[in-house]
């Protein structure tokens, strides 16, 4: 990527990236049933709703159900001031959090369509994939931001801390001054 901060952790960097990006209280940002603590407990710090979604086993490895994802959003979202309002709650679904789980990247291809489709920004949780890539882009380079940790049980440790990444130098310096 070309830009990239420091974090104390990728908790830190999920809940910074989120911020950067406008979700705030009464949002809802979608998030996969398979994941860390880390990749929901950010939301909840914005004031926001985790909104899970499901999985599937696809190619012998579990990942966001984007088919399903795209029904399911079909049927309660509609779309108001550019933005994606769900018809149950009233909430803006604002983002998504895909989650690279050990090492093996999600459909980037499928979640940036969903993405575009619903107006959504995508926040990666890299934290178990440092070095993995998606059709030959390392993950983290898909979306507005990239989180990677470095805690004692990652690819690469320094016994705690993370790090944002973005290819966007606006987003970089939000993320920077924060």
């Amino acid at each position: 990527s070309k830009y990239c901060v420091a974090v104390v952790n990728a908790t830190t960097g999920i809940f910074v990236s989120l911020k950067v990006l406008g979700v705030e209280k009464g949002d809802e940002v979608l998030v996969p049933t398979l994941t860390f603590i880390g990749s929901v407990n950010p939301i909840s710090y914005c004031g926001a709703t985790p909104h899970f979604i499901d999985l599937s086993v696809n190619n012998n490895f579990i990942d966001i159900n984007y088919d399903k994802l795209d029904t399911y959003l079909s049927s309660i979202v509609k779309f108001k001031n550019g933005n994606s309002i769900n018809k149950n709650t009233g909430n803006t679904i604002k983002a998504i959090v895909p989650v690279h789980l050990f090492g093996h990247p999600s459909d980037m291809r499928k979640c940036l369509m969903l993405a575009k489709k619903y107006r959504l920004k995508i926040v990666e949780d890299c934290a178990e994939a440092l070095g993995s890539k998606f059709k030959k882009t390392h993950v983290g380079n898909f979306g507005s931001t990239g989180v990677i940790s470095f805690n004692g049980n990652k690819i690469i440790t320094t016994g705690g801390g993370g790090a944002i990444i973005t290819n966007s130098k606006k987003l970089y310096k939000k993320i920077n001054y924060i």
